[in-house]
């Protein structure tokens, strides 16, 4: 993972690294903090709560559906045409990032 500021304000550009499918997202910080924070969970199930705590700084809010635009903003970033789903809803639980093998 590689973070550059580009021209832009306060966008991030995510390169996954080198390799075949590799390319550049355009993320905001928020979504870069976020998706860091997938990916040093890797696997695990990440819940709502851990994810207000860690990158927004917040105290959870049962009823605030932030995270769900946040991730599905992601998703959309993330997940091009013809390739796997990365980050997936664990449900009554979180979310949790797969790698793609």
């Amino acid at each position: 993972m590689r973070r550059s500021s580009g021209s832009g304000a306060s966008n991030s550009t995510f390169s996954p690294g080198p390799g075949a499918g590799a390319r550049a997202l355009d993320l905001l910080p928020r979504e870069f903090k976020l998706l860091e924070y997938l990916m040093r969970r890797s696997g695990q199930v990440v819940t709502r709560a851990m994810m207000f705590e860690e990158v927004w700084n917040y105290r959870f809010a049962p009823k605030s559906n932030l995270i769900d635009v946040h991730v599905g903003r992601l998703r959309k970033k993330l997940d091009g045409p013809g390739e796997s789903v990365l980050i997936h809803n664990v449900r009554g639980e979180g979310f949790t990032l797969t790698p793609d093998v």
